[in-house]
């Protein structure tokens, strides 16, 4: 009662000044900003935010909204199915020609023509877009028409590429999974898989003679300390010990520029040397006893393709 009983001290205000100055040293837009507090903003919980902290999201929000540097757009599936429903619909003649460019004026009709057609879809629609929104998504559209009419002209490069591509999403699962089993290995082996990359690890690549089977590859530049490694945590993990994964003959692939720079224990610079060692011990054939003839194999993606 005593303590209740006490007269409440005086609200103290002050004013102070605070200058709002950007990361890139120039003034803020809200300039110079005069602030009262009191007792009351001391008494504020550690974890409550800063009084400008709105002030300064609003800027970050203002700064994304002119383009200065956001991240990249999520795509509207809902938008991008309407746009090809329209563009790919039996009674369309209006359609991108990917063998020319977005600015010619068949696609500029093209586009003014799909832009209009999704302005009358939508109207009965509770999605709400504008017309750079809709106009992106029928630029995200010629796009994808562009990189088929390439792939068309030239079929090897799209087929290298998608080889590529599943090889390098293999490696990343290859090394999901290996870096998942070095947790159950002693201190310093785990020390030595410390600043190891997915481009160390095997090239999982499908067999030519028995389908469903996986040949890993190891790189030739990863250095054997590592291979070892490698080789035993597949020897206690799942993946590892697949009946349809078999090992085979080193890889072809070359080292990126990172990967050079990584030391020793990871990567071996002598590759090159010991690899040719190599060809001259096995009588001059080397890697191309390995390597099978690629063109039937590639008439035969192609037929498939097709």
């Amino acid at each position: 009662m005593e303590n209740l009983n006490e007269p409440t001290p005086s609200v103290v205000k002050s004013s102070h000044s605070h200058i709002l100055i950007q990361k890139d040293g120039s003034l803020s837009p809200g300039g110079l900003m005069v602030a009262e507090t009191s007792s009351e903003s001391d008494m504020r919980p550690p974890n409550s935010p800063p009084p400008f902290a709105q002030f300064y999201s609003s800027c970050n929000s203002r700064q994304r909204s002119n383009g200065q540097k956001c991240s990249r757009r999520k795509r509207d599936l809902v938008l991008s199915k309407l746009v090809h429903n329209i563009h790919n619909h039996i009674s369309n003649n209006k359609r991108f020609n990917g063998s020319e460019s977005i600015k010619s004026s068949w696609n500029i009709s093209v586009l003014k023509f799909l832009v209009e057609k999704l302005k009358q879809e939508l109207v009965s629609s509770n999605h709400r877009y504008t017309d750079k929104e809709l106009k992106g998504a029928c630029v995200a559209y010629f796009l994808t028409k562009r990189r088929e009419y390439r792939n068309s002209m030239n079929p090897f490069k799209s087929l290298k590429e998608k080889e590529d591509k599943k090889l390098r999403s293999r490696r990343y699962r290859l090394f999901a999974n290996r870096s998942w089993g070095i947790q159950q290995f002693p201190p310093e082996e785990q020390a030595l898989w410390e600043g190891v990359t997915e481009e160390l690890m095997s090239d999982e690549e499908d067999s030519l003679s028995e389908p469903g089977v996986w040949v890993a590859r190891p790189p030739r530049f990863r250095a054997p300390e590592l291979t070892r490694l490698c080789y035993g945590i597949d020897s206690h993990s799942k993946h590892g010990n697949k009946t349809n994964r078999v090992y085979g003959a080193l890889s072809d692939r070359l080292p990126s520029t990172e990967i050079q720079l990584l030391p020793p224990h990871l990567y071996n610079p002598n590759w090159e040397r010991e690899g040719e060692g190599e060809d001259l011990a096995s009588g001059g054939r080397g890697r191309k006893s390995f390597c099978p003839d690629l063109n039937a194999f590639i008439q035969i993606k192609v037929e498939k393709d097709e």
